[in-house]
């Protein structure tokens, strides 16, 4: 049976129920009713939390943060030409700042923070992170000019800091440490 033979006595059997104005108004009450179930039955349902992930679930803290930017730049400087031997230290202005999705009134005159699922913490729309001040870097090869103004660079260009907030340095030698000729 194909599809065509099997909705043309469906399409018939609609055509004369419609013609019928008490069967047409039972067929709207019982899709009416239909639809009514569908809503109840989709509340019992649980909801998709995939669609919308929770931004501020898991917040780092400033000194994670810096801890995490100290190893990644102490990384890649290594790889520089001439670095050698690594070591950097990243001062934070402040910790990380959460910004909550607001409301605001038709009149503008009063804004409101909204809440989240809970009911009791703000939305978090964005959670910035804390602006670095200032970066120290530690190298073998920071008593050259031309490591210097490479590691400066690259420190510049992944930090946003600028250059005179960036500090780059000779690594003392294990026989200038303990003091050896």
């Amino acid at each position: 049976m194909t599809a065509r033979e099997y909705i043309a006595p469906l399409a018939a059997r609609l055509r004369t129920a419609l013609a019928d104005e008490k069967q047409r108004v039972n067929l709207l009450a019982f899709m009416g009713l239909a639809g009514l179930v569908l809503l109840a039955v989709s509340a019992w349902l649980p909801a998709d939390d995939t669609a919308q992930p929770a931004p501020a679930a898991v917040q780092e803290t400033a000194s994670d943060y810096a801890a995490q930017l100290e190893s990644r730049l102490t990384a890649l400087i290594r790889r520089v030409d001439g670095a050698g031997d690594t070591a950097v230290m990243v001062t934070l202005e402040s910790g990380s700042e959460s910004v909550y999705a607001t409301d605001t009134d038709r009149d503008g005159g009063s804004t409101h923070v909204l809440l989240g699922s809970g009911g009791t913490d703000g939305l978090v729309e964005t959670v910035q992170t804390p602006r670095v001040l200032g970066v120290a870097v530690v190298c073998e090869g920071g008593g050259t000019a031309a490591v210097q103004n490479r590691v400066t660079a690259l420190v510049e260009a992944l930090t946003g800091v600028g250059a005179n907030h960036i500090t780059v340095a000779k690594m003392a030698s294990t026989n200038e440490e303990e003091g050896k000729p």
